[in-house]
């Protein structure tokens, strides 16, 4: 009974100190559902129709008008210790991912969080058309950084104090390199703990775009800018891959917390008051949805007609183009919105760096990894590893074009 009560209390305080953040008397933290009406797909921002994209912009602009995204950022800076650099970190933000997406669909009950692939352009994200004013915009204006263009254009935050929204490309002008999902994948197949994988995910292909957008986004405020929802989704979908892979996924997990404590399904996400176990199931009771590529958890598959029917619409028979080297242009965005087509096409021509050889990503800065709670001893094992994958990745090129 004491640690119940003493659990609600650390609840409240949250919250109070998240309502204060938003600059409202109540900030929405509606309860999971106990079961699910139906399921929902979350696909590819960038293959949204236009009109799907535009639901999805006006959505997060009014969450932003009515101060929910300094909200999600109060929240995730107070607790970050205990949420970042131990086994909380995959749970407890797919829970945080749900509750942004349950008070979206307050709002629209038809829209959808989708992810941000950031594994199409790794080698050139200033070609990724998420990153210009067709989506979400890219670098912050010299001087102050403020976004300037995209779904984002010129907003405003008031956490953890008054000013614009800011990114500040980690190199100036140019992000750097992301991972590419051959590495991802690498460690897919390596990772046999959730340990494991874990940090291997967060000290690698996670923390390399945190940094690279730089401003806010490297901060533990990040969730103030709604990139960050879409670049967790994908992070989320990554370790949805992963469990797919071995059906005890589902049901267990390992490590420990902030606190050095083991990590079990029954140990309880810090704020949300719900333990692990409740988030392991993506169309579990509650969360409610699948991704467009992985195949859907076992225990919660829908029934027979659906699953043919969701099959029938994304699967095929045939082999999809490597990740790595498929740099096909989404369809331009139009009709009203403000939102305009990218303006050079050559920043989509998958040849234009066809005899340049790939650069990995560059070592994280150690300051900014501890002050982030990461480990600094597995980034450098993680950068070890991608460089490995990069060098390969350019020797067979290299042999194809001789």
């Amino acid at each position: 009974m004491a640690i119940r009560m003493l659990k609600y209390f650390c609840i409240v305080l949250v919250s109070s100190i998240v309502a204060e953040a938003a600059g409202k008397s109540v900030f929405p933290m509606p309860r999971l559902e106990s079961s699910c009406a139906h399921t929902v797909v979350r696909r590819d921002v960038t293959t949204l129709g236009a009109t799907e994209l535009q639901r999805f912009i006006r959505v997060v602009k009014e969450m932003h008008r009515r101060g929910w995204m300094d909200g999600f950022g109060s929240m995730h800076d107070h607790i970050s210790h205990q949420i970042h650099g131990n086994e909380h970190f995959f749970a407890w933000h797919r829970r945080f991912l749900r509750h942004f997406e349950s008070l979206m669909q307050q709002i629209d009950p038809d829209v959808v969080l989708p992810y941000w692939n950031w594994g199409t352009f790794w080698n050139n994200p200033l070609a990724d058309p998420v990153l210009s004013a067709a989506y979400f915009g890219g670098n912050g204006r010299p001087g102050d950084n403020c976004v300037i263009e995209g779904a984002e254009e010129r907003w405003g935050r008031n956490y953890p104090s008054r000013n614009c929204l800011t990114r500040k490309y980690r190199y100036g002008t140019s992000t750097g390199a992301f991972w590419p999902m051959r590495a991802v994948r690498d460690v897919m197949n390596t990772a046999k703990t959730h340990a494991q994988f874990r940090s291997r995910i967060e000290n690698g292909a996670h923390g390399i775009v945190h940094l690279g957008l730089g401003g806010d986004f490297e901060t533990m405020w990040a969730p103030v800018d709604v990139l960050f929802f879409m670049h967790h989704a994908m992070i989320d979908k990554v370790w949805a891959e992963w469990q797919s892979r071995d059906q005890t996924r589902f049901h267990k997990v390992d490590g420990h917390d902030s606190a050095s404590q083991p990590i079990t399904a029954q140990s309880i996400m810090p704020f949300y008051g719900e333990d692990i176990g409740s988030a392991l199931l993506t169309n579990g009771p509650g969360y409610c949805y699948v991704y467009d590529d992985v195949p859907t958890p076992p225990a919660f598959r829908p029934r027979r007609e659906a699953r043919l029917a969701f099959n029938a619409i994304f699967n095929s028979t045939e082999s999809p183009p490597s990740p790595d080297t498929h740099l096909s242009r989404p369809a331009p965005i139009g009709g009203s919105g403000g939102f305009s087509s990218p303006a050079s096409a050559k920043l989509y021509d998958k040849d234009s760096l066809s005899d340049v050889d790939y650069e990995p990503p560059r070592p994280m800065d150690i300051g900014w990894l501890k002050s982030r709670h990461m480990d600094v001893a597995e980034a450098e094992r993680m950068q070890r590893l991608v460089d490995d994958v990069v060098a390969q990745m350019n020797a067979e090129r290299k042999q194809e074009h001789d």
